[in-house]
């Protein structure tokens, strides 16, 4: 399976999302893998001084994800998008199986992903259907105009809409800390039982 996070806009949690995830499915001893296709190359660091036995390939080019990750061995492959939706997102959602596209509560964040969302149909057009979408609504909070508007505006995109994540200081600690939420200490907890949440919502079978 080829999980992709994508979005035009970066700092919605592409990396923070495909860092964690990789590290879950390993966690449940499923073989998995990171592709870092941003050219600032931040999870695939990340996911390193996590884990230093978690395969991770760069692969920053169109052709590189087009020729090469279908014949990664892995059972899992989470690849990390770039931001923008030039040729390498649109090779990203040529091969993905699931594209995930994580959305925070701002104008500029909604628009981004309307955009993301219109080249995810544009590649169901020629695969029929394929990838499969998730919108995850990212750095909610409560009482905050936006965020009731993010959660309106995801359920009229066409796509399934995730459980949220908050808007939580740990997401953005964890990378510094090299660590994932859920080994953090109890400033982690409420950020670990949402990211937990959402990939059960996602993958549990």
């Amino acid at each position: 399976m080829i999980i992709a996070t994508v979005n035009q806009k970066g700092g919605v949690g592409k990396s923070t999302i495909a860092v964690h995830l990789v590290t879950w499915f390993r966690e449940q001893n499923i073989e998995a893998a990171l592709v870092d296709a941003d050219v600032q190359s931040s999870s695939s660091v990340w996911a390193k001084e996590l884990d230093m036995k978690t395969p991770v390939y760069r692969l920053q080019s169109a052709d590189e994800i087009l020729d090469e990750v279908k014949l990664l061995k892995e059972k899992v492959i989470i690849i990390d998008g770039p931001a923008g939706l030039g040729e390498v997102t649109r090779a990203i959602l040529l091969v993905a199986d699931v594209a995930l596209i994580p959305c925070g509560p701002s104008v500029l964040d909604l628009r981004a992903a309307s955009d993301a969302v219109r080249a995810l149909e544009q590649v169901h057009r020629i695969r029929g259907g394929v990838p499969r979408g998730a919108f995850i609504p990212n750095k909610l909070q409560k009482n905050y105009r936006l965020s009731e508007e993010l959660l309106m505006t995801a359920k009229t995109l066409g796509l399934a809409v995730t459980p949220g994540l908050g808007l939580r200081q740990a997401f953005a600690d964890s990378a510094g800390q090299r660590s994932v939420v859920w080994r953090m200490n109890r400033q982690g907890e409420p950020a670990a039982i949402e990211i937990l949440g959402l990939f059960e919502h996602l993958f549990a079978n």
